[in-house]
């Protein structure tokens, strides 16, 4: 399947393509710079701090004697970082994702490249996709050999789907939101007052399972809250659970992502059911492989509505052919909808799997529904509703003095701009509407005409 069958940026946008209901957006008729909002202290040498200390963390035990190369829901090999001067993509080391029916041709390809295979894993939901282990690869020649070869396809042949196994990332982007932290340890977010206990018997999400594909989730052992934000939620059991892994006492960068995200989604769909998926690590790292396997498995699950606000960017176009295999089977063979959020990089760089256009793309604006100059744009962004700010339950804190075991917070991030979309069609979706329908009737509710750039403008508080 050719990258461009999927891509939203190369065709018209996705849900013009689901009926033809809705206005196009490619006319631009909101046409404003985006706001600078929030501060937003992350530099280029922030973010090359952040990955070479993840680098450092993952070749040390974990505070509990365990590799952090060996979780499951990590990148499960070293990082890379591909063209390091532009910081444009994170990658695997020595690690290929293939469509299978082509693994004689990519082999002879590898070869050609001085490459030779060392294992192969088919994936297990007959997506036809496997995950080659390589020899003799370095990573920033192969990514450019697969670029050349994507926009110089042999001529009568069907083009080579391959592509890195990209790393996944949450809030370690390159400009992420800064971390949550206690109201004593100060920093540009901090602990917020409680909202109040769930509110129950709303309706709002009734009937509905929600699959929340992220990380940082509370740990099972972590002392359970008392205001009800958790009792609607199935937490995962694979993947390591510690939110200290770096340093005990002290909670890793991707700590509370999942949790947070979790608790927007509820405060606008209280009653939906939740199921949540370890796709990266207590730093907020994954794999595309990883990230697939989360989304068949919560399919599987019977989940109706899936979170990402993770992703990877593809500056060059180049796909990844596991994660195009999912999305394009779930939109196929299932009504179950995906929204992903945009990315906080302020490129029009397609973010995966927002960009997808089996995916609903969120972008970050405003309270005043004005763009921020950091959310990610472009045509391929359906919607964008206020990133900023954003407050939601959060993880506790062994560095918080007051030890609150219902912990409260305040963030910004597409990341958090996803779920506010998420618990609205989940509403959406309890009413009996069709997901096409529902996302009709939530897009009609922009109080402005869609954007070329950042699609419709939501106002979900």
């Amino acid at each position: 399947m050719s990258h461009d069958e999927f891509i939203k940026v190369t065709r018209v946008p996705w849900r013009d393509q689901i009926g033809g209901r809705l206005v196009g957006r490619l006319r631009d008729v909101f046409d404003q710079q985006p706001k600078d909002g929030g501060d937003d202290p992350f530099t280029e040498r922030d973010t090359r701090a952040a990955l070479q200390t993840y680098a450092e963390f993952q070749q040390t035990d974990s505070d509990f004697g365990l590799s952090p190369l060996q979780d499951p829901s990590g990148p499960r090999g070293l990082v890379v970082t591909i063209r390091p001067r532009e910081l444009s993509r994170l990658a695997v080391d020595g690690r290929l994702i293939i469509q299978t029916s082509q693994y004689d041709r990519i082999k002879s390809w590898l070869a050609d490249q001085g490459i030779s295979i060392e294992t192969q894993e088919d994936d297990r939901w007959g997506l036809g996709v496997s995950l080659l282990g390589l020899a003799g690869s370095d990573p920033q020649a192969l990514y450019t050999a697969i670029v050349n070869e994507s926009e110089n396809p042999t001529p009568g042949s069907e083009p080579l789907a391959m592509s890195l196994d990209d790393v996944t990332y949450e809030n370690i982007v390159l400009k992420p939101a800064p971390p949550v932290r206690p109201l004593a340890g100060g920093g540009q977010a901090g602990r917020a007052e409680s909202l109040g206990p769930r509110p129950t018997g709303t309706g709002r999400g009734k009937g509905i399972t929600v699959g929340v594909i992220d990380g940082g989730f509370e740990p099972a052992d972590a002392p359970k809250r008392t205001d009800g934000w958790l009792d609607n939620v199935t937490t995962v059991t694979d993947g390591y659970s510690s939110l200290t892994q770096a340093a005990p006492g002290v909670l890793d960068p991707g700590a509370g992502h999942g949790t947070f995200v979790t608790g927007v989604l509820l405060r606008h769909a209280p009653d939906a059911e939740i199921r949540q998926y370890r796709a990266v690590d207590s730093h907020g790292f994954g794999s595309s492989w990883r990230l697939m396997d989360c989304l068949m498995q919560a399919v599987d699950d019977g989940c109706q509505i899936l979170n990402c606000s993770l992703g990877f960017e593809d500056p060059h176009l180049v796909g990844n052919p596991a994660l195009s295999a999912a999305l394009h089977r779930i939109r196929q063979d299932t009504d179950v909808l995906i929204v992903a959020a945009a990315g906080n990089s302020g490129t029009t760089t397609p973010m995966l799997p927002a960009a997808h256009k089996a995916t609903v793309g969120v972008g970050g604006t405003e309270t005043d529904l004005d763009p921020l100059v950091w959310s990610n744009r472009g045509p391929w962004v359906d919607c964008s509703t206020i990133a900023d700010p954003v407050t939601s339950i959060y993880v506790v804190d062994p560095a918080d003095p007051g030890g609150d075991v219902n912990p409260w917070g305040t963030w910004y991030g597409t990341s958090f701009a996803a779920p506010k979309v998420t618990g609205e069609l989940a509403t959406l979706l309890g009413q009996q509407l069709a997901p096409d329908d529902a996302l009709e009737h939530l897009f009609a509710t922009s109080p402005r005409p869609p954007s070329s750039a950042y699609g419709y403008l939501l106002d979900l508080s």
